[in-house]
This record gives structure tokens, sequence and C-alpha cells, in this order.
């Protein structure tokens, strides 16, 4: 069994379509999944969320999805937010403002019907849980220096042979008593230094899951113009960013 899963596109359509041909070259898959945050901070999040609308592929809600449903929907979305430090500070919120702005309603469903998490059973039976921050909330952020407990605490809350999950921007793999925790990297916004767009195959031949990392060359001067032709409120350190693969928000 081979199961792509792709994550943080951020608006950066040039990085998600270098992806999606990558992924046709190099299947076929039993199964391509989205891991979260599509849309935010990017100069074409329409243009994201409709690349994956019309590949069907099943997805799971980041934190940025969550917060631009909340900005379109208001209180009536329950978001999975933890704490309270990890709500959209006023700047942040003027993104989703200008996100929204370019997305219809039919957009805003789409995100809103991604669920937390989704299992898949291996040929072994082996389960492997594909979520965006954690398994329960798609805002804690996991680092791949956390403690060994915390770390723990996202296999055994899963109750999975592995765990793969995006929402931090890099690509790493942790064995912890033979099972498997992967973050699968970003698409639109590295920040590991490689500006190349990043996603992970997990694969399982009946013993188990194993990950393989892929990091995919694109346009990425197209990307750079995108953002600095844009009116996204913060497109400079945006587009810097894309340039260099290092955060800088």
């Amino acid at each position: 069994m081979r199961i792509a899963i792709i994550s943080d596109v951020h608006g950066n359509v040039h990085a998600l379509d270098a992806v999606l041909a990558d992924l046709d070259a190099s299947g076929p898959f039993d199964e391509v999944i989205y891991a979260g945050d599509v849309a935010f901070n990017g100069a074409f999040p329409a243009e994201s969320i409709d690349r994956l609308r019309e590949r069907g592929y099943r997805a799971v809600r980041g934190n940025t999805d969550e917060f631009l449903v909340v900005a379109a929907r208001g209180s009536s979305f329950e978001t999975s937010i933890t704490d309270e430090k990890q709500q959209h500070s006023p700047a942040l919120q003027e993104l989703d403002r200008w996100a929204n702005a370019r997305l219809t309603d039919e957009h805003i469903d789409y995100l809103a019907s991604w669920p937390l998490r989704i299992d898949i059973a291996g040929p072994d039976q082996q389960r492997l849980t594909i979520c965006h921050a954690s398994p329960w909330s798609a805002h804690v952020t996991v680092f791949e220096e956390a403690p060994e407990d915390v770390a723990r605490q996202m296999l055994d809350y899963a109750d999975s042979q592995a765990v793969c999950y995006g929402h931090i921007h890099v690509q790493y793999r942790r064995d912890i008593d033979g099972r498997r925790l992967c973050a699968v990297g970003s698409i639109g916004a590295p920040f590991d230094g490689d500006p190349r767009a990043d996603y992970a195959v997990m694969t399982n031949d009946g013993s188990g899951w194993d990950v393989e990392f892929h990091s995919i060359d694109y346009d990425i001067q197209a990307a750079y113009d995108g953002l600095m032709n844009s009116t996204l409120p913060n497109h400079e350190k945006v587009a810097e960013g894309v340039r260099t693969g290092i955060r800088n928000i």
C-alpha cells in the first residue's frame, strides 16, 4: 500500500501544481491525502482549493482552514482550539479576511467539511493516522525536538502504528517503541531552508508503515512574482519566505 500525504500549500498554487504533476508521474497511489492549511497567507487561495476539489482527495482540516471558516461563518463553527493563545492575532485575522474575500461559499463549505483526522488500515491491519497538527486538535504544535512524552502522546492518542502530520513545515521521522511519527513538510512554505515543495509517501508492505520524503523543484520565481504582484497585506515577507524556505513571520 502506498499513501501520498501532501500538506500546507498556503495559497502557493505554483508549488502545488508541481507536486500534483510529480504525483501523477510517480504513482499510482492507493490514495492521496491532504493534511490541511490550503489557502491562508498566499496569493492564490481559491485556485489552491480548486485544485484539491478537482482531484477529489480526502483531506483533514488545518488550523488556518478553521480560522477561514470562522471568519466567514462566525462562532457557529466549532474549532479544535485547546488554548486561547492559539487564536489568530488581529494582524493574522486581516490575512483571513483577505483570503475569504477571494473565496466563495462553496470553498468555505468544502473546508468546513474536512475532519480532524483520517485513519487508514494497512495490509497488515496496522493503522496510519493522518492529521494536521495532532489527532485531537488542528492547533497544537509538536516540533521535531519535542520531548519524548509529547511525541508519544501523538501516537497513544491516535492508537496507531504511525501518525503523519503537517503544521510545522519541516520533514522528519521519529520512532518510538516500534511506532513511527512523521512530519510530512510543506508544499508551499517550507521552513527548513530548502524552498522546494515537500511531501511524503507512506508505504506498508505487510510489515508496518515506512516513510519516503520527497522535495520537488518548481517555478519559485513565478510564485515569488505572484506574491509581489498581489495585495496580500504581508506579501513581501511571504514572498521572501517562499524564495528562501525560511520562516520569517
